[in-house]
């Protein structure tokens, strides 16, 4: 069988390396825009602050490829498929035939229509090549500006600060991470973040970027102007649907797909931050490996996996800080108690939150303690009703629940 996955992130690869285990007969080639080998999006930060090259973030060797027996070819356009000839059509105007396709080629930034957002000075940051031309940018700047203050604005604003910027955050939102933390666990990196010399503007608009044909700053909507020679726009992401639309392969926000993770088109599936699913638009890397998953094991038609939903899971380092955040962190409702533990001294929140008796969100900044034993009763839905006022001290026995 010949398969052909489009896109090598972590959705791409890791379907790569699932069908090359189940079925290593199958021949599977990878097509990509990037110049560079799979690596973890997050771990850019430590590009841009210098902390590392290319090639040390790459997740995977060369021999690994090879020994996997996986074809990447970097620096791919794809244009179009052709879904009834079963052909993918490139850049260089080869077609190469297929029995089945994954579409995981991922997002794009988001640039908000925010005025001067053209002039020099200005960036977005989502490749190794993003990545490297802001660090060489910073060569002649002194002041930056990060639009933004989710997970990947706070990292490039810490990694900009320890490249020797002065740094600014403008966050439209009232508190940082408005998705992974509540107002106490924000409240706490707030402070943790300003204590490494990171300015942070909360509930602050960016009306525009000024300057004249070079960035010297932003205006907020409130009328103030904050000085700076180097602006970057976090602001999320947008499935590139482009290349599904083209060839008539139905797209909402990102491309639609079934519980099968099969596109509008035969044999043609869709996995990661591209799909869309039941309405839903995950962009996170536990979603990207469970479609990554289901569809692999779909396109060898061994057995029809189903993809019900993926858990929203966050877990990394923020400024330095280890946050672990997953499922409902900010109820509304009575139906739902939460259980809290601060810690401001050694930046240490801890938060669950239960519905019946049983856990459906968690929050744990600052010390990993418990995560993968919140997560397992989380997903086995198990009733800790009775041990909620001591489940979250440092020296609880989570064993008298998971055994």
């Amino acid at each position: 069988m010949n398969i052909i996955i489009v896109g090598n992130g972590v959705a791409g690869i890791t379907a790569a390396r699932i069908i090359k285990e189940k079925d290593p007969k199958s021949n599977v080639s990878v097509y990509t825009e990037e110049n560079y080998h799979y690596y973890p999006r997050p771990r850019l930060y430590d590009i841009l602050s210098g902390k590392a090259e290319p090639h040390d973030i790459y997740t995977f060797s060369d021999e690994w490829y090879t020994k996997k027996g996986i074809k990447v070819h970097l620096k791919k356009r794809a244009l179009r498929i052709e879904t009834e000839k079963k052909e993918l059509l490139l850049e260089d105007n080869s077609k190469i035939h297929f029995d089945k396709l994954l579409l995981a080629n991922g997002a794009s930034s988001f640039i908000p229509p925010i005025k001067g957002s053209e002039k020099k000075g200005t960036f977005t940051l989502r490749s190794i090549k993003d990545a490297l031309i802001i660090k060489e940018y910073t060569r002649k700047t002194k002041k930056s500006i990060v639009i933004g203050g989710g997970l990947l604005g706070l990292e490039f604003a810490s990694s900009l600060r320890k490249l020797g910027q002065q740094v600014t955050v403008v966050e439209i939102f009232s508190r940082l991470l408005p998705r992974q933390l509540d107002q106490d666990g924000s409240k706490l990196l707030n402070d943790r973040i300003s204590s490494q010399g990171i300015n942070i503007f909360l509930g602050a608009k960016t009306a525009e970027i000024i300057g004249g044909h070079n960035v010297s700053g932003v205006l907020l909507d409130s009328g103030q102007e904050i000085s700076g020679d180097l602006v970057l726009i976090s602001a999320g992401v947008r499935p590139n649907i482009e290349l599904a639309s083209k060839s008539g392969i139905k797209v909402n926000r990102g491309v639609l797909v079934d519980q099968h993770l099969q596109t509008s088109a035969d044999d043609v599936y869709a996995a990661g931050d591209v799909a869309e699913f039941e309405g839903k638009l995950y962009g996170i890397i536990p979603a990207a490996l469970d479609q990554a998953n289901v569809a692999a094991v779909n396109m060898l038609e061994k057995e029809q996996k189903i993809y019900n939903s993926t858990i929203p899971t966050s877990t990394l380092k923020v400024v330095g800080i280890d946050l672990t955040s997953m499922g409902i962190v900010n109820p509304e409702g009575k139906k739902y108690e939460e259980i809290k533990r601060i810690d401001a001294r050694n930046s240490i929140y801890k938060k669950i939150v239960l519905e019946n008796g049983k856990i459906v969100g968690a929050i744990l900044l600052g010390d990993r303690k418990g995560v993968t034993s919140i997560a397992k009763l989380m997903a086995q839905e198990t009733d800790i009703a009775k041990y909620k006022e001591e489940i979250l001290t440092g020296n609880f026995n989570y064993k008298k629940l998971t055994i």
